[in-house]
């Protein structure tokens, strides 16, 4: 995971590529809102797996007999966004992460970096695309209920809203206490 290591560290350094990431990462989950949920909502009754975050095996099988061809191909539509979108949104996490440290305490940055554990950021990513495979094969079987693919949707769904509240919590106090340490010198507090 190198290479992931050393692209969120490339990220956290370029404003560029940092900025084009959110942009591709949320303006991609804009468009899902805005253009697939709004149809897919009116024709199941219901917003997409995805964005039921208590979402149960019961609850998927009471919902799936309403969805029909066209909210399967909404479906498919959004799961195509899905599959880049938590990369680029993890990865814009990791880089804040990154910066964040890099300014705070550079001696765990190092120690981050020179292990590759920004790694431990495509965690979320990598449940979520299991999420997406569950689902879709949870979609695709039906009327053939099965339950064996929908425990995993659920499971996937709790791992990845666990590590991202739980990782997103770390940036945003490193991004608070960055800020404070700036302020800090800047008002000459801290040297």
């Amino acid at each position: 995971m190198r290479w992931y290591n050393d692209f969120v560290i490339r990220t956290s350094r370029s404003p560029w590529l940092f900025v084009n990431a959110a942009v591709f990462a949320f303006g991609s989950l804009a468009f899902v809102f805005l253009n697939i949920n709004v149809p897919f909502e009116a024709a199941v009754g219901a917003p997409m797996f995805d964005f039921q975050n208590a979402l149960t095996r019961e609850q998927i099988f009471a919902q799936l007999p309403n969805y029909d061809d066209s909210a399967r191909a909404l479906y498919h539509a959004f799961l195509f966004v899905d599959f880049y979108f938590p990369f680029f949104a993890g990865l814009v996490m990791a880089a804040a992460g990154a910066f964040a440290w890099r300014y705070t305490t550079p001696r765990w940055y190092e120690a981050i970096s020179a292990r590759g554990l920004f790694a431990i950021f495509l965690l979320p990513t990598l449940f979520d695309w299991g999420e997406n495979l569950f689902a879709l094969t949870v979609v695709n079987a039906w009327p053939e209920p099965l339950g064996w693919a929908a425990t995993g949707l659920v499971l996937c769904k709790k791992a990845k809203l666990a590590g991202v509240m739980s990782l997103q919590a770390i940036v945003w106090l490193s991004l608070a206490l960055a800020l404070l340490r700036w302020l800090g010198m800047r008002i000459g507090l801290i040297k």
